[in-house]
């Protein structure tokens, strides 16, 4: 996956809770979203969000938004992890 796959499936997310006004889904992961910066930190930043969202707006985001945010978040952590 090229990093601008990773980006547009981070930016799909957000658009999809836009149009939809998920505002608790979009407080939880803007920060990591808004955070990316190619480094470590940054990742962390978003690790912690994508987590965020799956947990407090667990009730609001679809089957397949979760399943999106857990394949992310495999990618995030390989790309912590693995370095």
């Amino acid at each position: 996956m090229t990093t601008a796959d990773f980006q547009g499936d981070l930016k799909k997310l957000a658009d999809g809770w836009c149009e939809r006004r998920n505002l608790i889904a979009l407080h939880h992961f803007l920060p990591g979203y808004f955070g990316l910066n190619g480094l470590t930190d940054g990742f962390g930043l978003l690790e912690t969000a994508l987590k965020d969202v799956l947990v407090f707006a667990k009730d609001v985001i679809t089957a397949e938004e979760k399943s999106e945010i857990k394949r992310l978040l495999t990618l995030v952590q390989q790309a912590i992890y693995t370095r």
